[in-house]
């Protein structure tokens, strides 16, 4: 799973690059969305798959909050630096913005929360309108997002929030899930969404991508996990399958939307595999802790290089795309090395020495050793 979280990552930079760099892997778009179903098959792994926290719901979010902050805080402090030493153009967008939507952006930019409903919003006869698209704006109010790729954070936290009341009742999650494809049924059949924002910032419709993947955990793990008895190996071409799909996409013959639809129901059948392979394999539990800094940190990057090398975007893009990629691959090891590593220290002290993510034993809680029932999930300019 760590492979693939980090494939996903990279499809996002790659997308952000544009140029050359569009459409490789499996697009930035599709990505998010594919993140999306891995989280609700992680979290519903940590509500429903563990007992950690039965009637403790507020240690649940402290845990997402502590995963998610730091890194994000100290990305979104690095950037603001950055813009300090630019042009200033980054701090004159502001001043062209009434106050409503400078303090929009502010508590934004402090809180994620509202990143995701701010493309959503515009500028209007200086005021600040529900528009329903980012794009009709006097002022491109996403411009005024430090870490303009962490709008898909508002959206997990979102989740974060029903998760604790969803994922434990069957026929809540079956209503909600029906509920939220009929809602993406209706406004695709109304044209509202085939266009962005609609197509993947819309909580209420991307709620069904989070609740195939707690599907996937609840229904198929158990189903895969009795078949790997047979098989051992099937975790492993489970992987393989899914990493080959991520390079292949776009060389499927398939109109988009049937395409992206067959790419979310791959996942959301063979994540299980991945998730045990996870467990198998400490390298790609290694490799899946970048996913998350690498994701957060690589518009910083792109604008450092973009300074750095000036022009060698348009000059040189296959030699400035490569130094964003290992830019990024680096950051991100640092930062968690210097931030991610000792936040998660820290959690494990205050889940008194468990451990949620991504090194999980895949057997029910019951079955597992004392010891390691302890440990345990969370798996990402053009306009972000």
């Amino acid at each position: 799973m760590g492979i693939l979280r980090t494939l996903l990552a990279l499809s996002v930079v790659l997308d952000h690059l544009g140029g050359g760099a569009t459409n490789q892997l499996v697009g930035g778009r599709l990505a998010v969305q594919l993140f999306y179903v891995i989280s609700g098959f992680l979290i519903s792994y940590v509500l429903t798959g563990t007992d950690r926290y039965q009637g403790a719901t507020g240690h649940f979010y402290a845990n997402r909050l502590l995963r998610l902050f730091p890194v994000y805080l100290a990305v979104a402090a690095l950037t603001l630096a950055a813009h300090a030493a630019g042009d200033g153009s980054f701090f004159r967008l502001y001043d062209d913005l009434p106050l409503s939507a400078r303090l929009f952006l502010i508590l934004s930019n402090l809180f994620i929360v509202g990143q995701d409903w701010l493309m959503f919003f515009g500028i209007e006869h200086s005021s600040l309108l529900f528009t329903g698209s980012f794009t009709h704006s006097d002022v491109p109010l996403y411009q005024g997002l430090l870490v303009p790729q962490a709008w898909t954070l508002g959206v997990e936290i979102t989740f974060y929030l029903v998760a604790p009341f969803v994922l434990r009742s069957p026929r809540r999650l079956l209503a909600l899930l029906a509920a939220s494809l009929a809602l993406r049924a209706v406004l695709i059949a109304t044209g509202i969404g085939l266009s962005d924002p609609w197509t993947y910032r819309f909580f209420p419709a991307e709620l069904a991508l989070f609740l195939a993947g707690a599907l996937s955990h609840q229904i198929l793990l158990p189903r895969w996990q009795a078949l790997t008895r047979r098989w051992p190996r099937l975790p492993e071409l489970g992987v393989a399958i899914l990493a080959a799909y991520c390079c292949a996409h776009f060389f499927i013959g398939l109109n988009h939307n049937l395409r992206d639809a067959l790419a979310v129901l791959l996942f959301a059948a063979l994540l299980p595999l991945a998730f045990l392979f996870q467990a198998r394999y400490r390298l790609d539990k290694a490799i899946g802790e970048l996913s998350y800094p690498i994701y957060i940190c690589h518009a910083l990057v792109i604008l450092f290089f973009g300074w750095l090398l000036d022009g060698a975007s348009a000059r040189q893009p296959a030699l400035f795309d490569a130094l964003v990629l290992t830019g990024c691959i680096g950051f991100a090891a640092l930062l968690n090395a210097l931030i991610a590593d000792p936040v998660e220290r820290l959690r494990v002290r205050l889940r008194a020495g468990g451990r949620e993510d991504l090194s999980v034993d895949p057997r029910p809680a019951a079955s597992q050793p004392a010891a390691s029932r302890q440990r345990r999930v969370n798996p990402i300019r053009r306009a972000p």
